[in-house]
């Protein structure tokens, strides 16, 4: 599916910021199945630096530095992407999910390299006993590992409520996994912990998904908006499969990815510091139309 983007965002500040700077995960970068043909990134007031930079996941960033005074600051983003993820195998054939877990261990010397570091806890995601009770349900003993994590995805959509305002970034996965509501970016932190409680690599994947643009298309929540959704180790054949909670899919034409890392701290599409401005208010807008 070929896609064009556009991602705008806007904050307004109550007074005159004096200088900024900016650290932004907005440039998708090419993953398996995923090929950006065209990508332009705008800021105003325009920066007086501007730095790429590739970091530890392979996601890249730009770093802007702003010293004219100003009020209101605007970034946006216009790509044209092609993806159509790879389809995984089918999920009886994948290996048992303790074969997996035991790859990732491998006696301290764990056979993909670059998928054991996803295992372990990390800021946003505690590895809390209250999950791995949770997950457990779908990681019955002897299941291939793509039926348990598909399953824990389907229940994880109907588990919880879809409730934009419920929770921010600041909320601990505790309070959202006891409230049972929230977003995207709560669905999946609650499924990665699930996973890796049990053993199973599992990342955090920052993008959109596709707008919806007439009464006849299903309406996917998140869209409109960024996205997030979760890549789990399924073993060598199968590799990294991308599951999205929030509306029980495996990420195949609907979904364009950005960047991924452990969880949302490593992949914040927009942060950084600021002298001056006082209150300030803000504004996203996405649309990620296909065209064919």
């Amino acid at each position: 599916m070929h896609y064009l983007l556009s991602h705008r965002t806007s904050y307004s500040y109550a007074s005159t910021v004096d200088s900024a700077q900016h650290i932004a995960h907005l440039r998708a970068r090419p993953f398996p199945g995923q090929a950006v043909s065209a990508i332009g990134i705008t800021l105003s007031p325009e920066p007086a630096l501007a730095v790429q930079h590739t970091d530890h996941f392979g996601n890249l960033i730009d770093i802007y530095r702003l010293d004219k005074p100003h009020t209101r600051f605007v970034i946006e983003v216009r790509a044209e992407i092609d993806v159509r993820f790879p389809d995984p195998p089918p999920a009886a054939q994948t290996p048992r999910w303790e074969d997996v877990r035991a790859a990732l261990i491998g006696g301290g010397f764990p056979t993909p390299i670059e998928a054991s570091e996803f295992v372990y806890e990390s800021p946003l995601v505690p590895l809390d006993q209250a999950l791995r009770d949770y997950g457990a349900k779908s990681f019955m003993p002897g299941r291939p590992i793509l039926e348990a994590v598909s399953d824990l995805k389907k229940r994880i959509k109907t588990d919880f409520e879809y409730q934009p305002g419920a929770t921010d970034i600041s909320t601990p996965l505790g309070e959202v996994f006891s409230g049972k509501e929230g977003v995207c970016q709560d669905f999946a932190h609650v499924m990665i912990a699930a996973c890796r409680t049990h053993g199973i690599a599992a990342g955090y994947v920052s993008g959109y998904i596709r707008t919806v643009h007439s009464k006849e298309e299903a309406a996917l929540r998140g869209s409109d908006a960024s996205h997030a959704w979760v890549a789990v180790w399924c073993g060598d054949k199968a590799g990294w499969v991308h599951l999205d909670p929030t509306n029980d899919l495996i990420a195949r034409e609907d979904h364009v990815a950005v960047a991924w890392g452990r969880d949302f701290s490593d992949v914040s599409p927009l942060r950084g510091v600021i002298l001056g401005g006082g209150q300030h208010t803000y504004g996203v807008d996405v649309t990620l139309v296909p065209t064919g």
